[in-house]
């Protein structure tokens, strides 16, 4: 190893991983991911998915495209050797149909939980928990 280089720490690891996620940089993300091994959970929303396109995809599909003018608030983070705690505040508008209820146009927060599995200084995967119950009453 150069005299330069360093490993990340587990949060440094979660923040670039979230930056490559905002920009859509799957180049740099297969720096900090472990791309075949990831794991996912979200609950509420999916199984179990193995492989970190097939995650993505997942997420893109269940959270993302279905909100306009998406915003993540960090409220709090914690590190341990092999795992990144963060709980977020997540804004959006409704466009697309979500839990069953069709696009209402409302502008909605919830809080998410994730925790972040780092190993060998890569991401391995998450355990995720959006609020869903927070946001469908909101919609309806």
């Amino acid at each position: 190893m150069k005299a330069e280089e360093r490993t990340l720490t587990p949060i440094e690891t979660y923040r670039e991983w979230q930056r490559c996620l905002a920009r859509n940089d799957r180049e740099g993300a297969g720096k900090v991911v472990d791309m075949a091994a990831y794991t996912e959970i979200c609950l509420g929303l999916t199984g179990w998915t193995t492989g970190y396109d097939l995650a993505l995809a997942n997420y893109y599909h269940n959270m993302i495209a279905l909100w306009s003018d998406l915003a993540f608030r960090e409220e709090e983070i914690s590190e341990s050797t092999d795992c990144v705690t963060v709980r977020l505040s997540v804004e959006g508008t409704h466009v697309q149909e979500f839990l069953g209820v069709p696009a209402t146009g409302r502008r909605v927060r919830w809080d998410h939980v994730s925790i972040v599995k780092i190993r060998s200084g890569r991401v391995a995967g998450q355990w995720a928990q959006p609020d869903l119950w927070g946001i469908y009453r909101q919609l309806t």
